[in-house]
């Protein structure tokens, strides 16, 4: 009997996206899979009209919908609903994801057949032009201000020729990712204290550190539906979270050589953002960035988590929230 596949995806007010994402699911050549969805505080409305929308997938698909009045982030969005699923195998799945029909039946016969994986991840292309390649397997550099990066971003493959090798990478990212759930029961949830951002590769670490793999299986692709461009109020936004989150990340797994690297590095780019701010006007924006510095550092240094700094949580929960209102 084919084992249970549970795929997990949160919806926050852009129901039209996970809908595609759910119709890419409806034409799977494995069968024997459920999907929960995490509606992670939209607005009422769009909520509602989500609802109304899945009526059509009721004969395709087993959906089971989960309201969270408040945006739980990524992380404890997505441990929330892991603690809910049956299946023997996990996939985290942006909703903006487009999958092929053997996306699901090509990545459970990897983890079927290798015990060793502790994540896994397929080839991944932009949506909007198949010919660009989005990540072929994210990697870390302790020492460079921006530690995570993706191999292949933004790549021209017209002909998928490239990196088309299974392979041992560096972390899988969040974006589509497989897990046995025994992996999870191992090494436990992912950290809340990082809210978005940077979890991903501490996940993969702390599964490394107990003997697991992260693997890159390119046997099949999905497409990401990102978008080109962002604003200036979500830059602010995500900037934010890689600030503060690439310094806990590397307070816990780098050493002390790399995190000296880091930060010399770190604090040169810092000082440019910083003065650029300042040419600018834009005081405002100075102070997230030193806040953004401030949490990082001492949530790193003490190398907590979110078993140890419940009260560091809710301040920066409630200071993420005067952000997005910015």
């Amino acid at each position: 009997m084919e084992k249970l596949v549970s795929i997990i995806i949160l919806n926050y007010n852009q129901y039209h996206y996970t809908l595609d994402c759910l119709r890419s699911l409806q034409n799977q050549t494995y069968y024997n899979f459920e999907i929960y969805i995490l509606d992670n505080g939209s607005k009422y409305n769009l909520y509602s009209n989500f609802k109304k929308e899945l009526e059509e997938f009721k004969s395709f698909l087993k959906i089971k919908l989960i309201r969270s009045n408040i945006n739980l982030y990524f992380v404890a969005g997505n441990n929330k609903i892991i603690k809910m699923v049956n299946g023997d195998y996990i996939c985290l799945l942006n909703y903006d994801v487009i999958v092929n029909p053997d996306f699901i039946e090509k990545m459970v016969a990897f983890l079927e057949t290798h015990p060793d994986a502790g994540m896994i991840t397929p080839k991944i292309k932009v949506y909007k032009d198949k010919n660009i390649l989005w990540n072929t397997g994210a990697f870390l550099n302790f020492r460079s201000a921006i530690i995570i990066g993706n191999r292949g971003y933004l790549e021209y493959d017209p002909l998928n020729k490239k990196y088309n090798k299974i392979e041992t990478i560096g972390f899988t990212p969040g974006t589509a990712v497989f897990i046995n759930k025994k992996v999870v029961e191992d090494i436990g949830l992912m950290d809340e204290i990082f809210f978005m951002y940077h979890e991903d590769p501490d996940w993969n670490l702390r599964a490394q550190m107990k003997s697991y793999k992260s693997y890159y299986v390119p046997t099949t692709t999905v497409y990401h539906n990102i978008k080109r461009t962002m604003n200036e109020k979500r830059m602010i936004f995500n900037h934010y979270f890689f600030t503060r989150n690439s310094q806990i990340l590397v307070w816990k797994h780098a050493k002390f050589t790399d995190i000296m690297i880091f930060y010399y590095i770190f604090w040169i780019m810092n000082l440019g953002i910083i003065i650029s701010y300042f040419i600018s006007k834009k005081f405002n924006y100075i102070i997230i960035r030193f806040n953004s510095i401030w949490q990082g550092f001492r949530i790193g240094l003490k190398r907590r988590t979110n078993r140890s700094c419940r009260k560091y949580m809710i301040s920066d929960f409630n200071y993420i929230k005067k952000i997005q209102k910015f």
